[in-house]
């Protein structure tokens, strides 16, 4: 991999540790999941839709926005913006994490100030963006999302240059996926799969709690991965099931049934998946609730498929499950787009979802999740769905096993 160019802001003195020799060994500590090639062609995308936008640079904020288009990714969550030029990539971060940026960016050049600098403002950061920018220049940027520091786009104001609303640009490109990239939704799903198993293992203990089968999941989808799920696992029993995000407080596990909802991941991609177990045959409630959940998902994997619009899919949903019973809680979401994520969630991407407003076409190698999720309120709830690929001829799942009540 090629080595960043290192340039380092402030009055600091030059940080001894960065000798040719400790740099060399640090660059070759991890392998990059994809090919420089990849990166490439990601930023050439990019750039091509700066300039249909009128755009003359892209200052990123969200983080797995910016390990998409040059590979960095850490554990600090300060802000560490990266500029997108026609041209160049500056990657702007403390230099506590100079580190990581040589294991794993392929920035052009990564400029770095003090560590309690980076954490007290952006500003170092964003006059060194102005000085390399044109008068005037038009920077996009995401505004709608939280990892933008609110106080970027007031300074930015401030220094000359005209900040526009990048209306996700980014996260726009990243909506379809390479064959790469599926490949690591599908070693991710493997994870997943092992997180069902340990899980059904754990609830068929007589001691399990919602707390241990949370547990069993964790050390599932750890156990072999290279990298941790951004949210999860969820495990909420009996009538807490009926609450939506309710999870596990170290409760036994209900003679009713149980939700489950979690995601393996690999290189930070993800397949969730929710599944929900049942103590015995489930009464009639937990069957009702089953019913509308594989009938919502059947129906999403049958009218999915390239050029068919999300609105299309939605509306085919809803005629299949036709009016809810009055006590059902549902979100009327049928999918939304799931891939590289980082925390607090695995949906972290554009807002294109699998409803009925949105009357764009899919793609081929756009990949969603089906939160095919019913509960009746304060009673109970049941959660069956699958991870899919968009292809030509239809949706193919990417996750393992069926999408129906585990009985223990």
């Amino acid at each position: 991999m090629t080595t960043p160019n290192l340039v380092g802001l402030g009055a600091h003195p030059a940080r001894s540790w960065l000798a040719s020799e400790s740099i060399a060994s640090v660059v070759a500590a991890e392998d990059c999941p994809f090919a420089a090639a990849e990166y490439e062609e990601r930023l050439d995308t990019v750039r091509r839709r700066m300039s249909e936008a009128s755009i003359d640079a892209m200052i990123v904020f969200r983080p797995s926005s910016i390990e998409y288009l040059c590979g960095y990714h850490t554990a600090e969550t300060a802000p560490q913006p990266l500029l997108v030029t026609e041209s160049d990539t500056f990657l702007y971060i403390p230099d506590l994490e100079v580190g990581r940026a040589l294991a794993s960016s392929r920035a052009g050049n990564v400029v770095y100030c003090g560590y309690a600098d980076a954490l007290r403002g952006l500003e170092s950061f964003l006059d060194h963006v102005v000085s390399v920018l044109p008068r005037r220049a038009r920077v996009g940027i995401e505004l709608g999302h939280t990892s933008t520091p609110p106080q970027a786009v007031a300074l930015l104001r401030s220094k000359d240059v005209d900040p526009v609303d990048g209306h996700h640009l980014v996260e726009n490109v990243r909506l379809i996926l390479s064959a790469a990239e599926v490949r690591c939704v599908e070693q991710a799903a493997i994870h997943t799969q092992a997180g069902v198993e340990a899980a059904v293992a754990e609830a068929g203990k007589p001691d399990a709690t919602d707390s241990s089968v949370a547990g069993a999941i964790a050390a599932a989808l750890f156990d072999r991965a290279n990298s941790a799920s951004a949210w999860g696992p969820v495990v909420a029993t009996g009538r807490r099931g009926g609450i939506p995000h309710s999870s596990w407080i170290h409760r036994p596990l209900s003679a009713g049934t149980t939700f489950l909802e979690f995601a393996g991941a690999h290189d930070r991609y993800h397949a969730p998946v929710m599944r929900t177990l049942s103590r015995g045959r489930p009464d009639a409630n937990g069957r009702r609730l089953a019913d509308l959940s594989k009938t919502a998902l059947a129906a999403v994997l049958e009218h999915a498929r390239a050029g068919v619009t999300c609105a299309q899919v939605a509306d085919r949903a809803v005629e299949a499950l036709g009016r809810l019973p009055e006590d059902i809680v549902f979100h009327q979401l049928f999918g939304y787009p799931v891939g590289l994520a980082h925390k607090p969630h695995w949906m972290d991407g554009a807002p294109f979802y699998l409803t009925p407003d949105n009357h764009e076409p899919l793609q081929a190698g756009m990949v969603f999740h089906v939160p095919a999720s019913f509960r009746s309120f304060g009673d109970s709830g049941v959660g069956l769905s699958q991870t899919f690929v968009v292809a030509d001829g239809g949706a193919r799942v990417l996750t393992h096993g069926a999408a129906a009540l585990i009985e223990l």
